[in-house]
């Protein structure tokens, strides 16, 4: 017993099974529709993904600049940056690619408090100056 047939329609159309579907050029068309849509999306999704990715970069490096006080009295020593230094300590983790100057003396003491600094950052084709606040190294000046 047959489960399926196919059959052309009959020309005195007394029997036979309308066809339908989608024809190749019908397809092409779709396809290419579709094709000129991702062409057009993919670059801005790119550019949002970098945007993205540089956004979560500076936010480290913000969270990385406020947690000298705690370096530093886990430490028990006082941290110094002088002028055109660059910011490095062992438990400062800066994103890959990006570099933390002081441009005005930065101390944070043993016990934590923070001087009033500026700071250039440099990452990702950007520089910036933040200003760190006293007395527990607030960055302002970001985006």
């Amino acid at each position: 017993m047959r489960t399926s047939v196919f059959c052309l329609p009959d020309p005195t159309g007394s029997r036979g099974v309308d066809v339908s579907g989608f024809s190749l050029l019908e397809m092409l068309v779709v396809l290419t529709l579709v094709s000129i849509m991702v062409a057009l999306i993919a670059p801005r999704l790119a550019n949002t993904v970098q945007a993205i990715q540089v956004s979560g970069d500076r936010a480290e490096t913000v969270r990385q600049i406020e947690r000298l006080p705690l370096l530093a009295r886990t430490a028990g020593l006082d941290l110094r940056f002088g002028p055109g230094q660059l910011i490095a300590h062992e438990g400062v983790a800066i994103p890959e690619g990006w570099t933390l100057t002081a441009l005005t003396p930065l101390r944070v003491a043993a016990n934590g408090i923070c001087s009033a600094a500026k700071v250039r950052v440099t990452g990702a084709g950007v520089t910036e100056e933040w200003s760190i606040g006293a007395p527990d190294c607030r960055v302002a000046g970001h985006a």
